[in-house]
């Protein structure tokens, strides 16, 4: 037909009771091939589409079908209300049916789950301000995060439980973690870009692994589409903090990947030539440039792009997307170390005040691609390979001043200095690929099954130390000489996983209410490799070594090695495995209006590890095997059409680190000690949880629930010292008791037009008893007597644990101008986050506030561009202890409330970025 004959239909498609748009609504002009999918802002257009009266159709699910006589006569504008049909409001299967990575989608998987889920979609993380996986989650109710040296969100705490206590999913299955210490996975390491959606499970099947007492975290990443898209962003960004004290940078062009000892040969003596020096020393951008100017060109870099489509008659479903971030990041922290006060008060003393600068760049690639191929309506099989690697390059420069010793005075300016710089480069990665099936063979039967093979690494070559001695006097700071022991390490792991799923699904017609049977298991062997070496270096005369006479900075030392054969005897070279064989049953019943989920799972573990290099009065070995059972029930109340009542039992487990059951022990200069636990315990929970679920319309919800956790043998870290009465303090994690865990959450979402509202809040409470040591005079009453430690119970609340969590978003939508504008806050309350062996010592943090803003703008139909702030009231994370300190008429920086002892201030600044995304389909 000539083109002259034809125009162009679009309009818009919108729910005539709240004004919103109905993404994903078919339109499609009957008669003719011609349809159209409503796309993000309610709008559609059809091409090409004939002169002439035609009807045109318009379908969504959950809503009536309407159609309307329409007169096409050139371009032509129409627009189009459907009403809400209650029919199809009920139960219904919604992944196939609702357009994937929208609000309605998210709503209707928490609806009908059979477990208690919190979905984030795609739609609500493209409008927010993060960037990571970890950003996200702290947008869910209930979950908190444990941030990294940076600031950044790193790790998910559910529901008052450390990060230990849950588990990360890629589409649904395990991978392993490239942290070198722990199992729990660096949220930071996903970009957010790549996700379809986001799901947090609160409970438990049988069909689910059981080792999250906290919860699961189910990255669903990008998934093939139904036609051709191609999306994709670009951001440009900078952080505040960098412009008001300038970024840190070293080169690291010369840093060797592989220790000498990993070069040459456990017989190679190794010398300092073979030691590169331009990586231990850094520039600040900048005072090396005079100004901000050279600032402005080391942006924060971030972009994404994805494309996907469907091939041979849409038995081919590809897709594929790739992530790239850069970004500079700064960091300003007061950290004091503490101890005891030798008097017998039981009051904190401050030992030692580092005031830090670190300077961090971090690079995100992510590459993923999903493949699906539908043999027939029966037979599906689909191939996940993705790779994330995360790559950190700091600097930390600090100043360690000695507050405890006669020396230090903040009146006078006096005090005896040490100066620290630290270099860390390190490489994260995890490369997983899986490849399941789905076969139904009957109306009754089916199968699904996955194979699953991962990597998972860490390597942090030539992370070294330069460190020196100062004095501070009269305000005026002395020429610095080398300190001893100046020290270059290697450290890197490697988990490898592989892991086979076999699943079995029975719909029984003889059985009355039972509407599905199913059984199925798992087998998992996953194995760790760690390797440590740490070369010590001294200088060749300390005497003769006074800056600004014989050295300006690192290359100009005259070193020595003491150790030219590296210290690979260290207990942190070890092999460690954990093999893990799994079945469940679980059967789905339904009756009086109620849904059943009643199973049991089986888990079968073996754990344990092998020191590369035997060690004197250390157990070269050692193994643990055991079973759990681990039964579970859900059951979901229909109380009317639009409202469920949820109420759920499930046991789980938690096992130890691989790294955690190793007798090792870690010195650091900025911080503790730590120390691993070979008699470490796995860690077992009963949980139950209740949910009042009322959905009002397909993108609106209240839901309101209530939990509790009685734990068995928990996990927590502890400063605890070599020695009962002296010795170093470290790091170390231990088996407490039992402890018991509650909290009540509320979830609200609501839409009035333009205005959109998204908020929740959850309270916590735990309880755990510890012992503690109080250390005090024999007789209280006569200060002469013997000074003793007496151990005390004391109940406290579990480690991470904050009482208070609450989300506001804000939210503004104007569909005919293509606005979106959020504003979000994150509040987290304070919560322990360093246990102490003394009584009345932990270390808290303080309650923090979060802002961040986000701006969309939508040009044309295929462009938007936004504006994203972060971080808007420069919020410090703050640790402090509850005891005011044993000196009170001492002096100290910092020590603003005389009533409580500040331990730890970091500030990070504010961060900005402006970007543009495109999709077309």
């Amino acid at each position: 037909m000539p083109f002259a004959k034809c125009g162009d239909l679009s309009g818009h498609v919108f729910d005539g009771a709240t004004g919103e748009p109905l993404v994903g609504a078919t339109v499609e002009v009957l008669a003719t091939a011609k349809y159209a999918i409503v796309g993000l802002d309610g709008s559609f257009s059809i091409k090409n589409v004939p002169n002439g009266v035609h009807i045109l159709e318009v379908s969504f699910l959950g809503f009536e079908r309407s159609q309307k006589e329409i007169t096409v006569n050139g371009n032509t504008t129409v627009e189009i209300v459907l009403r809400e049909d209650s029919a199809d409001l009920e139960e219904f299967v919604v992944q196939g049916s609702m357009i994937k990575g929208s609000e309605m989608q998210a709503r209707n998987l928490e609806r009908n789950a059979p477990n208690t889920l919190n979905v984030i979609s795609k739609k609500a993380i493209e409008l927010s301000p993060d960037i990571t996986v970890a950003n996200i989650v702290q947008r869910v109710s209930g979950l908190s995060v444990e941030r990294n040296a940076n600031g950044d969100p790193q790790h998910a705490i559910v529901r008052g439980m450390d990060k230990r206590y849950n588990y990360t999913l890629i589409n649904g299955v395990k991978i392993p973690s490239p942290d070198n210490k722990n199992r729990y996975i660096p949220l930071d390491i996903f970009p957010a870009q790549l996700l379809e959606r986001l799901e947090v499970s609160k409970s438990l099947t049988a069909g689910m692994e059981g080792d999250a007492i906290g919860g699961a975290v189910n990255l669903v990443m990008k998934d093939a589409p139904e036609e051709f898209m191609i999306e994709g962003d670009l951001q440009l960004g900078y952080n505040q903090i960098n412009f008001d004290r300038g970024y840190y940078q070293y080169d690291r062009s010369e840093i060797n990947r592989q220790s000498p000892y990993e070069q040459f040969g456990s017989q190679y003596f190794a010398e300092v030539s073979d030691f590169p020096t331009s990586n231990m020393s850094f520039e600040n951008q900048k005072q090396e440039s005079g100004s901000n100017w050279q600032l402005f060109t080391m942006p924060d870099l971030l972009g994404s792009l994805t494309l996907g489509n469907r091939y041979f008659g849409n038995k081919l479903g590809v897709m594929l997307g790739g992530s790239f971030q850069n970004s500079y990041r700064g960091v300003d922290s007061n950290w004091f170390r503490t101890g005891m006060d030798n008097f017998g008060s039981g009051r904190p003393t401050l030992q030692r005040l580092q005031e830090r600068k670190s300077s961090t760049q971090q690079q995100r690639y992510a590459i993923h691609s999903k493949l699906d191929y539908y043999f027939n309506e029966n037979h599906k099989i689909d191939l996940y390979l993705g790779n994330y690697q995360l790559n950190d390059f700091r600097v930390r420069d600090m100043v360690d001043t000695e507050t405890e010793g006669r020396n230090f005075s903040m009146e006078e300016g006096n005090g005896i200095l040490t100066h620290i710089t630290r270099y860390t480069t390190r490489y994260q990665n995890i490369r997983t690929a899986n490849l399941s099936g789905e076969h139904k063979f009957n109306s009754n039967f089916r199968v699904h099954w996955s194979g699953v093979g991962s990597i998972a690494g860490s390597e942090s070559p030539d992370d070294g130390i330069f460190k020196r001695n100062g004095e501070l006097a009269n305000f005026v700071e002395q020429p610095q000489n080398i300190e001893r022991r100046n020290y270059r390490r290697w450290e890197n792991n490697t988990d490898t996983d592989l892991t086979g799923y076999l699943n079995f699904y029975y719909t029984p017609s003889e059985i009355a209410h039972l509407n599905e049977i199913s059984v199925g298991g798992m087998y998992r062997k996953r194995e760790r490799d760690s390797f440590f070496n740490r070369y010590i270096f001294d200088p060749a005369n300390p005497a003769f070594q006074i800056q600004g006479i014989h050295w300006e900075s690192y290359a100009d030392v005259n070193w020595g090695l003491l150790n030219p054969r590296g210290g690979v005897s260290d207990p942190l070279n070890f092999e460690s495995y954990e093999n893990i064989s799994a079945a469940y049953l679980n059967t789905n019943w339904s009756n009086w209006g109620a849904e059943v989920n009643l199973g049991v799972r089986l888990e079968h573990t073996v754990q344990g590890y092998e020191l590369k290099v035997a060690q004197q009065s250390v157990n070269a070995d050692s193994s643990q095997n055991y079973v759990d059972v681990l039964p579970s029930i859900g059951i979901k109340y229909k109380l009317a059409e639009k409202t469920n009542l949820r109420a759920s039992y499930y046991k789980a487990l938690a096992r130890p680190g691989f790294h955690e059951i190793v007798p090792y022990r870690l010195s650091e200069d900025d911080g503790f000690d730590e120390s691993g636990n070979p008699s470490l315990n796995r860690v077992r929970s009963h949980n139950y949880d209740l949910r009042w679920e009322y959905f009002p319309s397909l993108t609106e919800q209240v839901l309101v629930g209530a939990f509790v956790k009685d734990i068995r043998d928990p996990i927590e870290y502890t400063l605890v010292r070599d020695r009962v009465t002296s010795g170093p303090l470290s790091l170390r994690p231990n088996n407490f008791g039992n402890a018991f865990n509650w909290g009540l959450e509320a979830d609200f979402i609501k839409f009035f037009n333009k205005i959109g509202i998204r908020m929740n809040y959850t309270y916590t409470n735990s309880t755990i008893t510890t012992p503690k040591i109080n250390q005090r005079r024999e007789n209280p009453d006569d200060e002469s007597s013997q000074l003793v430690q007496v151990p005390v119970d004391q109940s406290r609340p579990l480690q991470g644990q904050a009482d208070h969590i609450g989300n506001l978003s804000l939210m503004y939508k104007n569909q005919l101008s293509g606005t979106d504008m959020q504003i979000a806050m994150v509040y987290t309350g304070e919560r322990i986050e360093f246990v102490s062996p003394f009584l009345e010592n932990d270390h808290w943090s303080k309650p923090i506030t979060q802002l961040d803003f986000s701006f969309d703008q939508k040009i044309g139909k295929y462009l938007t561009v936004f504006a994203r702030i972060n971080n808007i009231l420069d919020s410090p994370y703050e640790l402090f202890i509850k005891s005011p300190l044993a000196r009170e008429e001492a002096r100290f920086p910092y020590q603003s409330n005389p009533e409580e002892t500040t331990v730890r201030i970091d500030r990070y600044g504010q961060s900005y970025r402006l970007g543009i995304r495109f999709k077309v389909n």
